[in-house]
C-alpha cells in the first residue's frame, strides 16, 4: 500500500469523523433548543393580556381562560383557552395569540346590543341572535324593548333579527322605536314614538320593508303596514 493511498484513507476517515461530529452537534443543538422552548423557563407564560373588552371585566376573562402560568408559551393549548373564554355570554368571538417570550394575549369581540328585554325588573341587553347576554344599569333610551315571551326562542330570535336589520338599515328608525312586540314569528309589530304602530309581519324582506317605510312615515297616520312591502298601507 503506497504512502499516497494511506494518506488519502486517513484523510477520508478524518472527514468522516468530522461529518459525524457535525451531525451529532446539530442534533444536540436541536434537542437543546427544543428543550429550551418546550420545557425550560426561558419562554414560560408569565402574563395574560386581554384586549377588546368594553363591558366585560378583563379579570372575568382571565379567570375563565385559566391559562396555566409557568407553562412555556408554545405549549399553551390556545384552542382550549378560547373554548373556556367563549362560555362567557358577552363574548361573541375570541382569538388567542402567543406573544413571545412570556405573554398569552386574549383578543375578545363582545356582542353588540340591538335591543333589550325586561327580566324580573332588570333590563338585559339582547344581541342580534336573540341572546340576553348581560344586565344593564338602566333602560337604554336608544334601543327598543322586546315585548315577547322570552321562553319562546323562535319568536325572540325573529324579533331580535328585525331589530338588527333596522339597526343596519336605519339607525334613526331604531332610535324612534320604543318597543318591538310579537306573539308569533309572523306577527311582529314596531311601537314607535307618538303612539304610532308599524305592522312588520315576519322577519323576512327587511330591506324592501325599510325602503317603503321611510316615505310612508311621512304620511300622518296611527298605523303603517309593510308586512307586504309591495302593497304598503296606512291607517289614520
Amino acid at each position: 500500500m503506497s504512502d499516497r493511498f494511506t494518506e488519502k484513507l486517513r484523510e477520508r476517515r478524518r472527514r468522516s469523523r468530522w461529518r459525524i461530529a457535525g451531525i451529532v452537534a446539530a442534533v444536540l443543538a436541536v434537542v437543546a433548543a427544543g428543550w429550551a422552548v418546550w420545557f425550560s423557563s426561558l419562554l414560560e407564560t408569565r402574563t395574560v393580556d386581554v384586549t377588546g373588552v368594553e363591558h366585560l371585566p378583563a379579570e372575568w376573562v382571565v379567570r375563565s381562560a385559566a391559562v396555566p402560568l409557568g407553562t412555556p408559551v408554545p405549549r399553551i393549548d390556545t384552542d382550549a383557552v378560547a373554548e373556556r373564554v367563549a362560555t362567557l355570554k358577552p363574548v361573541e368571538s375570541v382569538r388567542i395569540e402567543r406573544d413571545l417570550p412570556h405573554t398569552i394575549r386574549i383578543v375578545v369581540t363582545e356582542r353588540s346590543a340591538v335591543a333589550w328585554v325586561d327580566r324580573s325588573g332588570t333590563p338585559w341587553a339582547v344581541d342580534e341572535s336573540g341572546l340576553a347576554y348581560r344586565p344593564l344599569n338602566s333602560r337604554p333610551k336608544h334601543l327598543p324593548r322586546l315585548d315577547v315571551d322570552v321562553d319562546d326562542r323562535r319568536v325572540v330570535a325573529a324579533v331580535a333579527r328585525v331589530a338588527a336589520d333596522i339597526a343596519d338599515g336605519d339607525r334613526d328608525l331604531l332610535a324612534d322605536t320604543d318597543v318591538i312586540r310579537a306573539e308569533t314569528t309572523d306577527s311582529i309589530e314596531l311601537g314607535l314614538a307618538k303612539s304610532r304602530t308599524v305592522v312588520w309581519g315576519s322577519a323576512e324582506e327587511a330591506r324592501p320593508k325599510l325602503a317603503v317605510l321611510r316615505p310612508l312615515l311621512q304620511i300622518k297616520a296611527r298605523s303603517y303596514d309593510v308586512s307586504a312591502p309591495e302593497r304598503p298601507t296606512t291607517l289614520k
